[in-house]
């Protein structure tokens, strides 16, 4: 069961609850789409969206410090080009913005699709594909590398950098240096499913999870009956030392992700196994953040994302406050 009216109506109703909650955003037009109010137009305007149904990503950050502005569309379906640059045409009005997209074969056409065309007409566009995700394939075991959690460290290191008065290029540069450094990885307790069907993108047995799950519902890695925290915790640390060459001592952000159905006792015990298996590693843990980022309507899951730090300032950027609807510092 879903709390809406009617389908054809869901995201509409959904933007006007959003208007009316957080008057701190300011609606755009006919727009999917939201920006900041009392926009800094002398910065560049950090501008990210997707498919609606994670909430509150993204639009949940839009506020100072983060995202200039977010435009959506449908559940789990990227806005098109077109619906893109009437967004940016009204809400970037120095002609110039820097698109942060996930790893999602639609929603990097609609976006490279709408930054050739506004860049045809005169615009300066930078943009940055996340691609945190590095849960393989059931039998390839090719890496998937989509667009997750891992996305909303972005937002805020950018953003710290936006604030600071960051060209599109220099932008540019840190982004292509956060891209190897933050890697994320989720397990469901049950699939995801559109708000008006109950038929679900994949089926469990009871007490079973899925590793690897996307957050639009797409298949995991391996199924097995759930243990416990700790043996969660231990199966996505080990996935996540394979792909980093991390060594004792090494600076890391940790964040914590509800996918969705997930309470907060249960995430401060995972929190917990974490930290102990981040400290068997000798890691040095300066950030640690949990909460609903990133969920996946109708999905019960969790994830975890690591950010290894290279950087003094990005430290810094991660622990400046911000202003927004979803993310307290």
């Amino acid at each position: 069961m879903n709390i809406i009216n009617r389908s054809d109506t869901l995201i509409e109703d959904m933007l006007k609850g959003i208007q009316w909650a957080y008057p701190s955003l300011k609606r755009i037009g006919n727009t999917h789409g939201f920006c900041k109010r009392n926009m800094n137009i002398e910065q560049v305007p950090l501008i990210s969206g997707g498919g609606s149904g994670h909430e509150p990503s993204d639009w949940g950050f839009i506020g100072r410090g983060m995202l200039s502005g977010v435009i959506m569309g449908n559940i789990f379906t990227p806005p098109t080009a077109a619906e893109i640059i009437d967004f940016v045409s009204q809400a970037a009005p120095k002609k110039r913005a820097f698109f942060i997209v996930k790893n999602f074969e639609a929603d990097v056409a609609s976006f490279q699709d709408a930054k050739k065309k506004l860049e045809l007409m005169g615009w300066q566009i930078g943009m940055c594909v996340v691609a945190d995700d590095v849960s393989v394939e059931n039998i390839s075991l090719k890496k998937r590398r989509r667009g997750v959690a891992g996305t909303v460290f972005f937002h805020k290191i950018l953003g710290y950098y936006a604030e600071n008065g960051a060209s599109i290029a220099q932008l540019q540069k840190v982004a292509d240096s956060l891209l190897p450094e933050i890697k994320t990885i989720g397990v469901a307790f049950s699939g995801s499913h559109l708000p008006w069907t109950k038929k679900r993108t994949f089926s469990l047995k009871d007490g079973e999870i899925y590793y690897g799950t996307g957050i639009h519902g797409e298949p995991g890695y391996r199924k097995e009956p759930f243990k416990s925290s700790e043996l969660l915790a231990r199966e996505l640390i080990n996935k996540l030392k394979l792909n980093f060459s991390w060594a004792p001592y090494d600076k890391y952000a940790l964040l914590i992700n509800s996918l969705g159905g997930i309470t907060i006792m249960e995430s401060m015990i995972f929190n917990n196994d974490i930290r102990q298996l981040l400290k068997l590693n000798k890691l040095r843990v300066v950030y640690n953040k949990n909460g609903s980022f990133m969920t996946s309507s109708g999905m019960n899951g969790i994830s975890l994302t690591l950010f290894h730090i290279e950087c003094e300032k990005w430290e810094k950027a991660l622990k400046t406050p911000v202003k927004t609807p979803s993310w307290f510092n």
